[in-house]
Order: C-alpha cells, then structure tokens, then sequence
C-alpha cells in the first residue's frame, strides 16, 4: 500500500514552541554543547558516537533521519513500504531511548537501493529543498557539532548508497549556508529559528582503522557497561532489518574514527573529542528534548477520565485528573500551543482539542505529517515560575472516521468479486454507517453491487463490497472509489481510492508447486491468485525429502538465512532437481549464499565451501539495477521461458515497482544460460538477475529480479512472466 505524502519546509509540528515555554526555559538544565547526527534511513544513525556524547559529555544529541525506511527489506515479518515505515520508526524511537536522543525525520521516501545522489534528490523534491531544510533544522537546533557517516563524494567503485550520499552532500552544504542571512531568509521569521554556525562537521570513516579524531566507545559508562554496548543494545530495536541478530555477532572496533570535512573555527582539533578546544554557550533545549532524550523530569500520575482508549478526535472535551493540587499550576500544549484548561472540580481538568487539530493517528498515515514522533499534548506542574514535573498525556488524536490504507491493486474477474476494507470509527456518537463503492470507467458496468458493514463494540469496521463483473471484460485497470460515513451528532468521512485490474494469466493445468517459505507471504499469495494447487514444505519434507507430486519448488527471498533446515538439507532439492525436478530460488543476500562467508545463523561455521547450487554462483553486493523503469533486453527471445504459457513482450517490463533487482550474480559458471540484460545509467550491463541451467533430468533457475515487490502490485508482467517459471516442467524444449 502506498500513501501520498506531501512535504513541506518547515518543522512547526511536532516541535514544542521556544516562544511558548519562554518564562521556564531558565529553569530547564544548562547545557554547553549540541551534536547534530545525520542519517538516511533507520539503524544508519551513529549509536555509539551518540551514545558517548549523550553519557560521557552530557551533551544534547539530536538524531535526524531522512526517511523513515519505508523502501526497505523486512527481516521479521511481511509488512513494506508505509506499514514498514511505521515499523521501522517505533523501533527508533526505542533505540533513540536507549541511547538518550532525541530524533527528528524529514519524511523524504525511502524509495529503496540507489547508486546515485542525483536520483535521491530528484524523488525528494530537488537539491536544493533538501538543503534547505537541513538549514532550518541546523537554525532550529544550532549543534556546535555536525556528524555524519555518509560519505560526502559521489565517486569511486566503492560510493555509499545514493541516498546515502544525498545525505552527505546535503548536510555538508547545509553547514555552509546556515548562517548565510541571504539564504531563505524567511525561515527566520519563526520563533526559536535564528542565524547559526555550527564549527566542525565530521564524517565517520566506517572502513578506517585511524582518523583525525577518534571516540573511545569502548571506554566504560557505568558497572561495566561501554557507550558501545549502550547503542548496541538499542541496535537491536531495529528488529525488521535483522539487527537484533546482528549486533551481537559482530565485532566492531574499540574507537568510532573521524575526518574533518569543514570547519568555522580555528580552535585547534582534539584527537579525542569531536568539540574539543571549542567555546561552547549554555543554550536551552526543547522541553522535548528533556522529555525524550534527557528523563530530567519526573511524570505526574495524569488520568485520562472520559477516553480511557487514548483516543480524541477533532472537537473532543477532554476531561483529565491529576493528583494533589496539581490541578492549580498544570499546564498543557499541543503541537507547542497552550490549551485553554477548565477546572471542573478539586483534582479535574477539562479541554476541548480544537476542531482543527491535525490528526496523530493511525501512524501509518498521519505520522508522515510530523517531523517528531513525541505525543502531541505536553504538560508542566509548574510552581514559582519552576517546572517541577512534566510528561506527555497518553493522547492521539485521530479522525472520527479512519478506513485503511488500501492495497494498490485489487484483482478482479468475470463474475462475481468480494472485496473487504476495514476501518475504525474514533467518535462515539456515530450510531450507524453507510458506504458508497464507485466505478470510475463506464466499461466495467458491473452489477448486483452490495454492501454489508459489521462493527465491533471497540469501533472496527468491516465493510464487505461485493458486485458481478462482465464475463468478458477485457484485461485492463479500473479506478476505483471507496466512501464511508458515519451517520451520529458529528458526521465523519473516510474515502479511499484504488484501482481494480483484470489479470488473467495462464498457467498449465496439473501443476503442483511447493513452497519453501521465509518470512514473506507473496509466494502463496500470488499462487492462489493464479490458481495454483501448492503445498508449504516444512522442515520434515526437506529432511525426508517429501516432494511426491511436486513438479516445481519456489525457495522465497532470503530464505538460506532463516531457514536453517534448507541450509542443512538443500542437497536434497538438488539431488530432486537432478531427478527431474524443477528449482527457483529467487534473491538472497551475500553473506547468506556465498561459499565460505560465515554462516550468519552460526558464526562458529562458514557457508559450504560449494555453492547452494548446482554449479558455481557467487552473488554481488552491488550488483543490482535499482531504476525500475531500466531496459531490459531479452538475451533468449525464443526461448520458452517467454513463450509458454505466456508469451512475453516489451510491455511486461513497463510499470515495475522500485527496483528491477537485488544481488545479482556476478560470477556463475558457465553451465548457466543468462535470460536477461539490463543496467542503470551509465554503467555495464547486468546478465545474472536470471540464470537457467538444466542439472540432471531437471531445471535450475535462479532469479535475482524483485518478484515479491511485483507480484505484492498485481503486475501484469511480472504475473505471465512467474506463471511461465513455475510451469517449466510442463513446457520444455522439444
């Protein structure tokens, strides 16, 4: 599912007001130094130079994170793109606690692996709305220090990720020009945003063994504990990028390495310490940042009275309590605003969210609006003109009425199609709900169109659609629109939109498919939508080789690396192959698949020192096309492959998802046939994302290209082109 979000310059929400909390930022904690840690996506930050100023120097340490991972690949579970994004950032805003940060997210998408900056800056809206944000958050927040460990170049064999690049020149751009009056002046005019020249911005040199500066992380924190193992621990909050595993099997040097990149002073540079020899002034942070990053303030035991849920929408009254005489000297904010606050008795409040609060939930899709994940109401017990507690209120504010996001694509047929949308209902005064499905192409005509709607006490919704499609209608897309109201003393609205398609490729009749399955559900998913009778193989069919009526055997993405019984038992696939069987393994990573590397699921052993597959295929890291749209050339034409039982054409690469591929291949024996050409701009043509081998009686096929991405969209091409993978071993070569 994908959600449109649009960005704007600023940062007003989600960030408390300095204006408004003037009169107690002198009680807040003095403090003489601020860092400025900058990074791409989630888990990229810099836990253990974080760490160490956050603990070791007392510093404020801010966080900020382009995107919020959405583009990546999920270790734990089938979730991606916005669901993954909202994954991605509880996990680091949990490693951010560790750690004691404070993190801001730019919301720039995370469109997946690039190889070049230009592209990043092209999907963010261009390179210079990118450095201009980082200028207000530098003007906003004014570090002392900039860091980084995203490289600040775009050249060489080994460049950082494109966008981790955009990251690097960005910032280091941003550093420049945020005390330029003549850049974007008007960013000036908000409060707390002002001229500011940061003195040193570093890049961390990951590969280096020595650097002009260098932090000892190593060094003890407390009871034994190193600022090392403090952002260790919260490495292991990025769960769906499989660092829970990961960072306690790797080892990781005693020091964090420095380059200088620029400077604005001539303090001499400390090989210690990031900020030594600097003149730091004492600044005040946001409340926020106490809240979040510092735990310098107790929280007061602050009822929620008339929405145990957490839950308000626009318009709501609010009633709270509050212990002792709290009630007197209580003050709240939302989005940095004060609340006007009614008393209604000794130890109850009350307050009415404005009618045009900006929605905080569901996360999926309104955390995109924000810029800091921290609740929206903030409180303060204030006494003589001092904060004596503050916290968050328990509070999200949603819409009356919410319907989730939808899928891209819905499949449809000939006859009659069900589909279900679910959604929830925040208001408590809507008693009932109807719906509207509208057909936007005249073409569809559909019939006997129904709608059924079931609600649960707590609030979901359920609304099933049901019509009768023409039996011959054509092979096409068909927009959509679904609306749903509630009907109660405030009428809500959800509308979602979508588009149907018509898909119906052919696969041979009699086809038995197995499933070795990891992590992800698109296998069985896109096998049920063809038709396809298929069976999930468990640890015992791979042990005892239980493959009896199977012709074909899909092994899913990055299978070798949660399944240790495929590890453990793939001769037995092979010695299938070899009798007859046909084998697809689709991507795995490296360090999973290559001979010899550790064995990640135990690194007291090594990969087998021969290949997974039946003759020699050694994957690339790099070796991959990330521009969807990339050209594709068909090295076999008349192979059957593309013949059988679909035939395939230009049209079946047009509209691809994010990427065409991932670790392809970059070495393989010559046993192999290579199906297919493509590149991305300017650099040498790919042949491994699909190669092809007969092993035995049997067929080989291994596959790089992103199919879950694909087959997840419903796309035409992609859907003829697997049916024709999985049905090789009814259209071989005479």
């Amino acid at each position: 599912m994908r959600i449109c979000i649009s960005f704007v310059l600023f940062i007003g929400t989600g960030v408390l007001s300095s204006r408004v909390l003037a009169q107690y930022l002198p009680q807040l904690p003095d403090k003489k130094l601020v860092v400025m840690n900058l990074a791409a996506h989630p888990d990229d930050e810099d836990g253990q130079t974080m760490a160490y100023y956050r603990y070791a120097k007392n510093a404020v340490v801010y966080s900020i994170i382009y995107t919020r991972g959405e583009g990546g690949q999920n270790e734990i579970g089938p979730e991606l793109y916005e669901e993954l994004g909202a994954l991605r950032t509880q996990e680091t805003e949990r490693a951010a606690r560790i750690i004691g940060t404070k993190v801001y997210f730019l919301n720039y998408p995370d469109f997946g692996f690039s190889k070049f900056a230009k592209e990043a800056f092209e999907k963010w809206g261009g390179k210079e709305s990118v450095i201009a944000r980082i200028v207000y958050m530098v003007r906003k927040l004014k570090p002392d220090v900039m860091f980084t460990n995203h490289d600040t170049v775009t050249v060489g064999s080994n460049r950082q990720h494109g966008q981790h690049q955009a990251v690097g020149i960005s910032a280091l751009a941003a550093f420049r020009l945020a005390a330029d009056p003549t850049y974007h002046p008007e960013q000036l005019k908000e409060p707390g945003v002002s001229l500011w020249q940061p003195k040193r911005f570093f890049w961390r040199n990951w590969m280096a063994t020595s650097g002009e500066v260098q932090i000892a992380v190593s060094d003890p924190y407390k009871n034994d504990l190193t600022y090392q193992q403090v952002a260790l621990d919260a490495l292991k909050e990025h769960a769906s990028q499989g660092m829970d595993f990961f960072a306690g099997r790797r080892s990781f040097p005693r020091y964090t390495f420095f380059r200088l990149i620029d400077k604005t002073t001539n303090a001499a540079l400390h090989p210690t310490d990031l900020a030594g020899n600097l003149e730091t002034t004492a600044r005040k942070a946001d409340l926020s940042y106490y809240l979040d990053a510092g735990n310098y303030f107790s929280p007061i035991n602050v009822t929620l009275v008339n929405r145990p849920s957490g839950i308000v929408t626009q318009g709501d009254k609010v009633v709270i309590k509050v212990p002792g005489n709290a009630a007197t000297t209580l003050k709240i904010w939302m989005d940095g605003v004060p609340i006007s606050l009614q008393k209604e008795d000794k130890h109850l409040l009350s307050f009415q969210v404005p009618k045009a609060a900006k929605p905080s939930f569901p996360k999926i899709t309104y955390q995109y609006g924000r810029f800091s994940n921290a609740p929206v109401f903030t409180y303060a017990v204030i006494r003589q003109n001092r904060i004596e507690a503050a916290g968050y209120l328990p509070l999200e504010i949603a819409p009356a009425l919410y319907l989730d996001p939808v899928q891209p694509v819905l499949r449809i047929h000939g006859g009659e199609n069900t589909f279900t949308f679910t959604g929830q209902s925040f208001d408590p005064s809507v008693s009932r709900f109807q719906a509207t499905f509208t057909f936007k192409t005249e073409a569809l005509n559909a019939t006997k169109v129904h709608h059924a709607i079931e609600t649960t006490k707590e609030g979901g919704i359920k609304l099933q659609i049901s019509f009768v499609a023409p039996k011959d209608l054509p092979d096409a897309d068909y927009p959509y629109v679904v609306t749903l109201e509630g009907v109660g003393s405030r009428k809500g609205t959800a509308k979602r939109s979508g588009t149907m398609r018509v898909l119906e490729p052919l696969v041979m009749p009699g086809l038995h498919v197995g499933v070795i399955k990891s992590y992800d559900d698109t296998l069985p998913m896109a096998l049920k939508e063809l038709g396809v009778s298929y069976r999930i193989l468990d640890s015992l069919d791979l042990a005892e080789k239980k493959f009896s009526g199977i012709q074909t055997i899909v092994v899913d993405i990055r299978a070798y690396f949660v399944r240790k019984d495929l590890r453990i038992y793939n001769q037995h696939l092979l010695d299938w192959v070899k009798a007859g069987g046909t084998l697809i393994v689709q991507y795995q990573k490296t360090f999973e698949w290559n001979a010899g590397e550790t064995d990640p699921l135990d690194p007291s052993k090594k990969n087998p020192e021969t290949s997974f597959a039946p003759y020699s295929i050694r994957l690339g890291m790099r070796d991959r096309v990330t521009y969807e749209d990339a050209p594709v050339t068909v090295l076999q034409p008349k192979h059957i492959l593309l013949r059988e039982p679909n035939l395939i054409t230009e049209e079946d690469w047009e509209g691809w998802i994010q990427e065409r591929g991932l670790y392809f291949p970059s070495q393989y024996d010559p046993a192999y046939t290579e199906l297919f050409e493509m590149a991305d701009p300017n650099e040498k043509p790919q042949r491994g994302s699909t190669l092809l081998a007969t092993y035995g009686k049997g067929k080989y096929l291994f596959t790089a290209l992103s199919w879950y991405r694909q087959l997840q969209a419903f796309h035409p091409g992609a859907f003829r082109l697997f049916a024709n993978m999985i049905s090789l071993p009814f259209t071989q070569e005479e």
